[in-house]
């Protein structure tokens, strides 16, 4: 399944181009120009997967300026398993602290059953980011307006 993502902005080709480029090296993507367009490897964060998006990249003309558009053509996705270890064992200790007044036996284990859950947020759950190919668009769309208002 392909993917298209697109953001227009107010420069010419070329420059968009540079901003493409710009945009790459700043988010750490290995962008590789052939002529008029390119291929941009991107790598993503979704929660607790993390990954790599490939395709191509080219400009169109647009009414103010031009269209970026990224076409993803290959998408590779890894779990972060021990954060999902992690998040289990808080899950245990949280079902642990709400079980107790129903098994009473459970007592003496519901203030490290809490502190299990907690910790568990606070070390993954808290912590989750994304960065999607929007993502990567705004920075390029950004990029175009440094660069235009600085002419």
């Amino acid at each position: 399944m392909e993917e298209q993502h697109h953001i227009d902005t107010q420069l010419t080709h070329e420059q968009a181009l540079q901003a493409v480029a710009q945009a790459s090296e700043i988010w750490g993507a290995t962008w590789e120009r052939q002529g008029a367009e390119g291929r941009l490897h991107l790598p993503v964060l979704a929660g607790l997967r993390h990954g790599l998006l490939s395709g191509r990249v080219w400009i169109e003309p647009a009414p103010q300026g031009s269209r970026v558009i990224f076409r993803v053509d290959d998408s590779h996705f890894r779990l972060h398993w021990t954060a999902l270890a992690i998040l289990v064992v808080g899950a245990a200790g949280g079902v642990a602290a709400t079980l107790w007044p129903f098994f009473p036996s459970l007592l003496g284990v519901a203030p490290l059953a809490v502190v299990v859950a907690l910790a568990a947020w606070v070390l993954v759950a808290s912590r989750l980011r994304t960065s999607t190919a929007e993502d990567f668009l705004d920075i390029v769309a950004g990029s175009a307006d440094t660069e235009h208002t600085s002419e």
